[in-house]
């Protein structure tokens, strides 16, 4: 729907009677439209010796244990990347990814995870994502 509407109405002035193709950007995007209410950014803290213990400071700069966690743009869950993720446990981390479901258990987990760009939210929900 939003990837077929012209631009002027709001939507990406995409062709979908035909394929993709090659074009997997402009695939990702049309994903991007589809779930941008189910859209989270992985959480960069780094740590600056802030912490306990002997070797306080000694990690400065580096990624803390909130690395490959996720914060969901829509009610602000923390979630991980499910296990059965193809982007499960990838380094670097994916920085913005959409979903189809938020599974809770123990646990937070993001299942269904396509990696996006953050930048897209905004064009292609710019009344959402001001």
């Amino acid at each position: 729907a939003i990837c077929g509407k012209s631009v002027e109405k709001k939507g990406l002035g995409m062709d979908v009677s035909e394929s993709c193709g090659d074009d997997m950007m402009l695939f990702l995007k049309c994903a991007c439209a589809g779930l941008f209410l189910q859209s989270a950014t992985r959480i960069s803290t780094t740590n600056h010796g802030s912490g306990h213990g002997a070797n306080r400071g000694s990690n400065s700069g580096r990624l803390g244990p909130s690395r490959g966690r996720y914060k969901t743009k829509v009610g602000g869950e923390e979630a991980s990347i499910h296990p059965t993720s193809t982007l499960f446990g990838r380094n670097p981390a994916p920085k913005s990814v959409v979903y189809t479901e938020l599974l809770v258990t123990k646990k937070t987990y993001l299942r269904g995870v396509t990696q996006i760009r953050e930048e897209w939210l905004v064009e292609v929900a710019p009344d959402f994502f001001k």
